[in-house]
């Protein structure tokens, strides 16, 4: 979860600083979430028009914007940290959920609230990444 966090931080001081933060974004999904690995449900809390987001364009264009219209890009806001109050945890062999509410202060003082849910799951290769979001 704190990878999570961290990584929307750097999309957006990326952005903010000019850089590529397409390339970071797509870093970021590529290391979290299973898309390649096995079936990711995705939606995005955000998200209304098009609730549900089962490639990696559309949650990249979720992070970064771009392929879905609504979209401007959640992870480039930006935000100056993230913090993620966990309600719980489920753990059951290889898979694991949580609930929690995440954090973020903007450059302007105020602060966003987003309820979360994520379930990850260990990959073949003994990563474990993001299934539910």
């Amino acid at each position: 979860m704190t990878a999570w966090g961290n990584g929307i931080v750097k999309i957006g001081s990326v952005y903010t600083a000019g850089g590529d933060y397409e390339a970071v974004a797509q870093t970021h999904i590529k290391q979290i979430y299973a898309f390649g690995d096995s079936t990711v449900l995705f939606k995005p809390t955000l998200a209304s028009a098009d609730q549900f987001r089962g490639s990696f364009g559309e949650a990249m264009s979720f992070f970064a914007g771009g392929e879905v219209p609504e979209d401007g890009g959640f992870a480039i806001a930006p935000d100056t940290k993230v913090r993620l109050e966990n309600e719980g945890t489920l753990v059951n062999g290889e898979m694991a959920m949580a609930m929690c509410n995440y954090f973020s202060p903007k450059t302007d003082g105020s602060e966003a609230k987003v309820e979360y849910t994520f379930g990850g799951e260990r990959m073949n290769d003994g990563s474990a990444k993001f299934i539910l979001h």
